[in-house]
């Protein structure tokens, strides 16, 4: 076993651990800077207000989801916005202009209204999804930047920090199994050394009872 595989393995798990360490601390800070917005957003609230779970209620699903590829054997993590919150927040098209024969029909006044109003209120239907909306229109900035935070911390840092984890389990077993390699390889170098040693003393051995 050559020695630089070794050498080249630890390098390669000393470098992704001083990344690993990295994003440890700054999930730390996010957290942090998560918490101490909440506080100032609850310390600013209206009395009898405060942000938290008293506000939730059904209407709360997933925004994100978590995807799993492979890059050679080892997997690799990402966050991404789920195909249900696209379908949802994606625009609606607006309704075709009607032929003139129905245009000129009586009684299609009041559904046309109706479909203006329903387009109207397709905005408020995607703003549902936005849990800031839940806590009311005017939303405190305070609490535009917990969410910042948060989104931050579950799109970049944690699924980085999964798959550094899972590199760096594969890189450990790549170091075992090439110690233990050498470890075979020096043991057999041992042996042939010492064959010819044991021959020469038996050699010797024999000519002395001679």
């Amino acid at each position: 076993m050559d020695p630089d595989t070794i050498d080249a393995l630890l390098e390669r798990y000393l470098t992704l651990l001083d990344e690993y360490t990295t994003l440890r601390a700054k999930l730390g800070q996010l957290h942090t800077s998560m918490f101490q917005h909440l506080a100032r957003a609850n310390f600013s609230a209206e009395r009898g207000m405060r942000y938290g779970p008293d506000f939730y209620d059904e209407r709360m699903q997933a925004l994100r989801q978590v995807s799993i590829s492979t890059e050679g054997s080892l997997p690799v993590f990402s966050v991404s916005h789920s195909v249900r919150s696209r379908g949802d927040d994606a625009p609606h098209d607006p309704p075709s202009d009607p032929p003139a024969e129905a245009a000129e029909a009586p009684g299609e006044a009041a559904p046309a209204s109706g479909d203006k109003a329903e387009g109207e209120a397709d905005p408020k239907k995607q703003n549902a999804r936005d849990p800031l909306r839940w806590f009311g229109v005017l939303t405190p900035l305070s609490l535009r930047q917990t969410q910042a935070c948060a989104v931050e911390a579950v799109e970049q840092v944690i699924p980085r920090l999964v798959s550094l984890n899972a590199e760096m389990q594969d890189v450990e077993i790549q170091v075992r199994r090439a110690r233990k390699k050498r470890a075979k390889e020096r043991a057999a170098a041992a042996r042939q050394q010492e064959q010819p040693q044991q021959q020469q003393a038996v050699a010797g051995d024999e000519l002395a009872a001679k």
